[in-house]
């Protein structure tokens, strides 16, 4: 008898199965209303396997050309699960799509025959890059990625779509070391106790006094180097929150980041990521300049899931 072996189903097969050719118009049916935006907006045409990015094989898809023409970034992470799966750059742009759509910015060209949406994204000669859909009798589709001096854009667009925004407070972005932080740690390390490092995970009130000392070197560290407060986007509240770093087993180390938001006039000590979800979350605003955060972890994990 042949062994028949299953294997976990990834993002990039769940996209492959689930992409209809739609208009993208109408009610959404409840079994489709919790996929990404993107995705209803338009057919995005062939989307590779996991095995086929494990092997390097099939046809280029979506986001295997944005990641061509872009500028040269780590948009896996370095995660071993899923390797070649672009989780950083899936998450990014599917966002970015979301966001936009709020504000009105896929624009459509005059005639309709066209719309797009500034990704964010530049490429090396840093020229901004439009994701372009056409527009035909069976709904829209995906046309590919452009820069902003190609004969496409330039022939359909004489307005541009703008970036997307995320705020209108540059104060926003960065993290006021005067005002109070206020941190349930207990709660904080019972509810994320997963994500701390192993050696932590059989010792909850261990953890919590960790947890504890952690965040204050943190509160030293942001004061010293502002940089240290990454901002990032959390879809669920619509507003920009911090990223802090925790070296929980070694000062010379990053274990897990702490997710904290202006409460009025103090701040207030969410939940704890790891560093893979820190940074991918991260990335929507842009590229961290940080000298902790890096793309070096897994991220296919969910997106921050504080209240």
């Amino acid at each position: 008898m042949t062994e028949h072996r299953s294997r976990i189903a990834t993002p990039a097969d769940l996209a492959r199965l689930k992409q209809p050719l739609g208009d993208g118009s109408g009610p959404v049916p409840p079994a489709r209303r919790a996929k990404p935006a993107l995705l209803e907006y338009a057919y995005l045409g062939h989307v590779r396997t996991a095995d086929e990015r494990r092997l390097g094989d099939g046809d280029p898809d979506y986001l295997d050309r944005l990641a061509e023409v872009a500028e040269a970034e780590d948009w896996d992470g370095l995660d071993a699960t899923f390797p070649g799966e672009k989780q950083i750059l899936r998450s990014y742009i599917q966002l970015t799509f979301e966001r936009v759509q709020q504000q009105g910015e896929v624009r459509a060209s005059p005639g309709d025959a066209y719309s797009a949406f500034n990704t964010g994204l530049s490429t090396p000669r840093q020229e901004t890059i439009y994701g372009v859909f056409k527009h035909r009798m069976s709904g829209r589709q995906f046309h590919g990625w452009f820069e902003e001096s190609a004969r496409i854009v330039l022939d359909n667009f004489p307005d541009l779509p703008d970036f997307a925004i995320y705020t209108k407070e540059p104060a926003d972005y960065m993290y006021d070391w005067q005002r109070e932080l206020k941190v349930n740690f207990r709660h904080v390390a019972e509810e994320n106790l997963a994500r701390f490092p192993e050696a932590l995970q059989a010792d909850p009130y261990g953890a919590e006094l960790r947890l504890e000392a952690a965040v204050e070197r943190a509160r030293k560290r942001v004061r010293r180097n502002y940089k240290a407060a990454v901002p990032f986007w959390y879809p669920a509240q619509k507003q920009v929150q911090l990223l802090l770093p925790l070296s929980l087993l070694d000062a010379a180390g990053v274990d897990l980041a702490l997710v904290v938001s202006r409460q009025g006039e103090y701040y207030r000590g969410h939940t704890a990521l790891t560093i893979g979800m820190a940074y991918s979350n991260a990335r929507l605003l842009a590229r961290p300049d940080s000298d902790w955060l890096k793309p070096v972890a897994t991220t296919h994990e969910v997106a921050h899931d504080a209240a």
